[in-house]
This record gives structure tokens, sequence and C-alpha cells, in this order.
């Protein structure tokens, strides 16, 4: 049988009330695989201040349906392993280790490494790795709308679309607030055109090859009209524009610069240990 919500949220109030009075005399436990026990302190200390009645019931049971499965798992690891496979004190140890390590070398890299990339260094970078950004699929900047045909003023909705003049973009955007069932201005940002392609009821294949010719396209069925005008289009198979990539070769440069820190870390704390005869080698 269930019990609701309602009765459960103050059985669990009354739950960590019992345990802040059991912490006083060594606890209460709520839970008990073979020999091991788990006290219900250690269950309420894993709930966050703040949590709802509702949240912290839920998070309780799930702590102690883990806790049970860990044991149990433990156990059969125990009865099934060789003593050869159970001895993993080295195995921990070598862990811990790396972990430090891990941990001092980010603390260095968090101190010593500038958070920015210098633009020449995107700009060099581009330009000499230009073969390693071929684009699998064309990308735009371009402008999209979706006008249902109910919509008024349709004829100057399209000479303001094709329009370059600041006061007919303008008109445009302010209208599209309350009348366009979508509209999407990338004008300032590359954009993989299948995805606007695909919002058109035409074959892809079809428009993707209509805008090779023209930079404006309009189409539409029984509910919508839908314009697509491309401003700038870079093909599949050719070089990535540097805007597009400039996040990809940001973490590049990041990320070798951590390398060569690292390097340069090890080098610089051999050398010290050398010169200060830390070291012996037999």
């Amino acid at each position: 049988m269930t019990i609701p919500m309602k009765y459960l949220i103050p059985l669990f109030l009354l739950f960590l009330w019992s345990c802040k009075q059991t912490n006083k005399t060594g606890g209460v436990p709520v839970a008990k695989v073979f020999d091991t026990e788990l006290m219900r302190s250690e269950v309420a200390a894993f709930i966050p201040r703040g949590a709802s009645p509702e949240d912290s019931i839920l998070m309780s049971q799930s702590y102690i349906r883990n806790w049970v499965t860990k044991r149990l798992l433990l156990r059969k690891a125990q009865e099934n392993l060789t003593d050869d496979e159970k001895n993993i004190q080295q195995q921990v140890e070598e862990y811990r280790i790396s972990l430090l390590i891990h941990q001092y070398k980010q603390k260095l890299i968090e101190q010593k490494l500038q958070s920015n990339i210098k633009e020449s260094s995107i700009e060099q970078y581009y330009a000499e790795n230009k073969d390693n950004f071929i684009l699998n699929t064309p990308v735009a900047k371009a402008l999209f709308l979706i006008l249902p045909k109910s919509a008024s003023n349709i004829e100057e909705v399209r000479k303001w679309f094709r329009s370059d003049k600041p006061e007919d973009r303008a008109k445009l955007e302010e209208y599209s607030l309350t009348n366009a069932r979508k509209f999407d201005n990338f004008d300032d940002k590359w954009i993989e055109i299948k995805f606007l392609l695909n919002m058109i009821p035409e074959n892809p294949t079809i428009l993707e090859n209509e805008i090779t010719s023209t930079s404006y396209t309009e189409k539409e069925d029984g509910e919508n009209f839908y314009f697509l005008r491309i401003h700038e289009l870079y093909r599949e198979q050719t070089v990535a524009p540097p805007e597009y990539v400039r996040e990809e070769i940001i973490l590049i440069l990041k990320n070798k610069e951590k390398l060569n820190f690292e390097s340069e870390l090890d080098k610089n704390i051999n050398e010290e240990a050398k010169a200060k005869n830390y070291v012996k080698i037999y």
C-alpha cells in the first residue's frame, strides 16, 4: 500500500528531528545489510539545506536504496574475487597520487595561464591550419521568416525582406513581433543551412541547389509563406569561415597552452630536484 505524500511529509520531518536527537546517543539505524548499519544522521547529512519535504523524501529513499545496493555488491565482490584481485591497495594509492597531482597542476594552471587567447594567435592558427576546418555541411548568414497567409501587408513584408535599408529592417522586425510565426536574424552569426531548409515545405536538396543560384527564396503551403534570404554562404567541402570555427580554435589553443605548461612544469621540477640533490638514481 502506497502512503500518500501528505502523510509522508510529517513523518519525514519527524525523521529529521529524530536524527538530531539521536546524534547525541550514537544514532539510530534506518537500514542494515549483513552486519553493516546505515544511520539516520548519515541520510540526513546527505540532504541539502532548503530542500522541500517532498524532495527530501525522494532523496533519502534514493540514498538508502543506493547504499543497500553498494553493500550487496560489495559482499558479492568479496565472496567471488581472489585474494590477489581484492588487493587493490596499490591501485588506490596510485589513484590518490594521480588525483593530488592533477589538483596541484590545475591550481597552477588557473594561477599562471592567461584566460584570454590573443586575437592574433587565433588568426595565425586559422591561417596555418585551414585544411583542418573543411565544412561537411553548408553554413550561411541569413534571414528567415515564417508568416501565416492570414497576415496583413504581405507585399510590404516582401519589400522589407529584400531590402538592405536599416529602416526597412526595423519595420520588418517590428512587424514580425506580432505577426510572424518565426523570425530569425542570422546576419551576424553563421548557422548550418540545413536547420533552416528543414523548416521549409520543400525537398531540402532541391532547396539547397536553389539557393546556390539565388540569394532569395520564397515558398508556401496551405497555411504559411516561408521567406529565406542568404547574405553569405560557404558551401560543403570548402574552408569554414574564421568566425564559425573561432571557439573551436580557442579551445585548441588553450589545450596546447595547458600541455606546454605541464611539460615545462615537469621539466622544471626535475631540474630543481637535480640541482638541490633531492633525487638519486641507483
